[in-house]
């Protein structure tokens, strides 16, 4: 009896620090309890936060209607591509330019400003989706433990209760892990929208290099 009663204890440890984990994450990174990261919430990237070219005017989707620009927008926002193969790229594109470069490449940093943002925002509704399941979870893993609680609390257990005690903490295991796994996933995918955020400055920083 203390041998599972020190392996729930051990389980719940577990899920109270990813809880901790999760509420840190909502009183350093914003104050909508749907976001768990500690990675502060910015929705959208501004054009002034990674880009002191030319003005960018909002809602600007002229490079949609220019092959090349457009073409090139679709490469370069892609994760894998490596930034030294961006740079690259950056580089030959704006070699090719002659007439309206400025204006070229300007739209070119539009569209990627863009794109990203649209990028950024499907993963933070990912990552807020990905948050409420795990509460969810958590609340699953509360009420199950209670119910283990509550036969241990018993002064003697039938044989019922003994099969229902080792249902309820196999359950406990197998949730805390899958719990576990989650919160440790959920601190790698926080850090998307950061890694965006510095990839677009640094496609804009190569971009500004070739603007007259």
């Amino acid at each position: 009896m203390r041998m599972v009663m020190f392996r729930v204890g051990v389980m719940f440890c577990a899920l109270t620090a990813g809880l901790l984990a999760a509420g840190d994450g909502h009183a350093a990174g914003s104050k909508d309890p749907n976001w768990p990261c500690v990675q502060r919430k910015v929705p959208e990237i501004t054009a002034g936060v990674v880009w002191s070219g030319p003005e960018i005017q909002d809602g600007d989707i002229s490079w949609k209607q220019a092959p090349a620009i457009a073409g090139m927008v679709k490469r370069l926002a892609q994760r894998r591509l490596v930034l030294d193969d961006a740079r690259t790229l950056i580089d030959e594109f704006a070699s090719g330019l002659d007439a309206d470069k400025s204006q070229k490449l300007t739209s070119l940093f539009t569209g990627l400003l863009q794109t990203i943002n649209r990028e950024r925002r499907e993963i933070m509704v990912g990552i807020e989706r990905y948050a409420k399941k795990q509460h969810a979870l958590a609340e699953k893993i509360n009420k199950v433990r209670h119910d283990f609680n509550a036969v241990l609390a018993k002064a003697e257990l039938s044989a019922e209760d003994e099969k229902r005690r080792d249902a309820l903490e196999e359950q406990l295991s197998w949730d805390t892990r899958i719990f576990d796994e989650r919160q440790q996933s959920l601190i790698y995918v926080c850090e998307s929208p950061v890694l965006l955020e510095q990839r677009l400055f640094a496609l804009g920083r190569q971009i500004l290099k070739h603007v007259e």
